[in-house]
């Protein structure tokens, strides 16, 4: 079995993961931070960490979320930024789900939900 897979937990018979713990979300956030700064810091405006990587209700199905919020659109950093992503959440085994707006899509939709969730309950890596 590899350190992602499931198993179940003989004595209650529910599933539980063999390789995450509470800090996988926050150690994924961090390590797609670093990157997302390193390949296009001089770009990112915000980057936010919101749900279940700063939430107390992380599980086995445990994800991360973040909004990231550019100087001025851009689809080729946000493609970019989608892959990192993808490839993060693979290496850390946890789903990763990247938004990315530009700063004047993002002054315009400060009232989505999305968006009021991720200022509310975010940590801001950027």
């Amino acid at each position: 079995m590899t350190d992602n897979e499931l198993r179940l937990d003989g004595d209650s018979d529910r599933a539980v993961d063999a390789g995450f713990d509470e800090e996988d979300g926050i150690d994924a956030a961090e390590a797609f931070a670093a990157r997302a700064r390193q390949e296009h810091g001089d770009a990112i405006d915000r980057l936010v960490v919101f749900g279940d990587a700063v939430r107390d209700d992380r599980g086995v199905h445990a994800s991360v979320d973040v909004l990231i919020v550019l100087e001025e659109a851009d689809e080729h950093r946000e493609r970019d930024l989608e892959r990192l992503g993808e490839t993060v959440g693979i290496e850390h085994g946890i789903v990763f789900s990247v938004y990315v707006l530009p700063a004047d899509r993002f002054e315009e939709n400060r009232d989505h939900p999305l968006v009021e969730r991720a200022l509310e309950e975010g940590e801001s890596y950027v």
